[in-house]
């Protein structure tokens, strides 16, 4: 299913010595974004600052109308890159949508950074290519801050995963739960994005989100 990216999206990568991945999302969301930020360790070897200057380069001469940032933390102290990266990017962008491209860069930085955004509860995607790049994971922000399910919800939503789809009077066949018991746990998780909904023959049918999948 693709993405559809509406308002202001600000783009973030992770840089290492090799800048062929951040080069690599900005070709492929070229025209998306209008703000770059790339994550760099500190001390700024020289390999790296090669790659940035490289990254900045691309930037300017082929992606028109780019502003980029850079925000450079010491990795080895998580909590402080961690509030550094909230401070100058996630506290001050005013960006509806990111995505974050977590395909280069130090293990620790990717995590710092990760951790970061979940933190700030941003709306947006973190992606990484596949290191024969042959293909791109994108995985939703949201998908770190799902609630978990409760016993009865566990219920509903095992029974939407094994039927693929339900009315509320085949959920209440199957899990036994009363009706208006039911109908509050199925609006709480349809608003969670745990179940989707839609009309059908003047009848609501529920059906599981690709969210419902990793809770069970």
């Amino acid at each position: 299913m693709g993405l559809r990216w509406v308002g202001v999206v600000t783009l973030i990568a992770t840089l290492g010595f090799d800048e062929k991945f951040t080069v690599r999302a900005l070709m492929r969301h070229a025209g998306r974004f209008k703000k770059l930020y790339v994550i760099t360790a500190h001390p700024l070897e020289e390999r790296a600052e090669k790659a940035l200057s490289t990254v900045r380069e691309f930037a300017l001469r082929y992606i028109g109308g780019v502003e980029l940032r850079t925000v450079t933390v010491d990795p080895q102290k998580p909590a402080e890159a961690v509030a550094e990266i909230k401070k100058k990017i996630f506290l001050q962008d005013l960006a509806s949508e990111y995505i974050i491209n977590i395909s280069g860069g130090m293990r620790a930085l990717v995590f710092e950074l990760v951790l970061a955004a979940v933190l700030s509860r941003i709306k947006g995607v973190f992606e990484i290519e596949l290191e024969n790049f042959k293909g791109l994971v994108t995985v939703p922000v949201e998908y770190f801050m799902i609630q978990p399910l409760s016993t009865e919800e566990y219920k509903i939503v095992k029974v939407l995963v094994s039927m693929g789809q339900a009315t509320a009077e085949e959920l209440r066949a199957h899990t036994g739960i009363p009706r208006s018991t039911l109908y509050r746990y199925l609006k709480e998780l349809v608003n969670r994005g745990v179940v989707n909904v839609e009309k059908v023959n003047k009848k609501s049918v529920y059906k599981p989100s690709s969210t419902a999948y990793i809770l069970l």
